[in-house]
């Protein structure tokens, strides 16, 4: 009787830690997820013409 208490105690446990590992494994899996549809960089900057490099007549005619 007594052993047949323990086995049970033990496949309670056992199916315990089972369902542990699943939902922390499903829990990582939909952080990943969530991660992977988020935009990769979102830029709201404000650029203007002034900031780039000016092309002398020169330099154009060379390239």
């Amino acid at each position: 009787m007594l052993d047949a208490l323990l086995i049970i105690l033990c496949l309670i446990v056992a199916l315990a830690a089972i369902g542990v590992a699943g939902f922390v494994v499903l829990l990582k899996l939909g952080v990943i997820v969530q991660q992977a549809t988020k935009p990769t960089h979102l830029d709201t900057a404000n650029y203007t013409l002034d900031q780039g490099r000016e092309v002398r007549p020169e330099e154009e005619r060379r390239n």
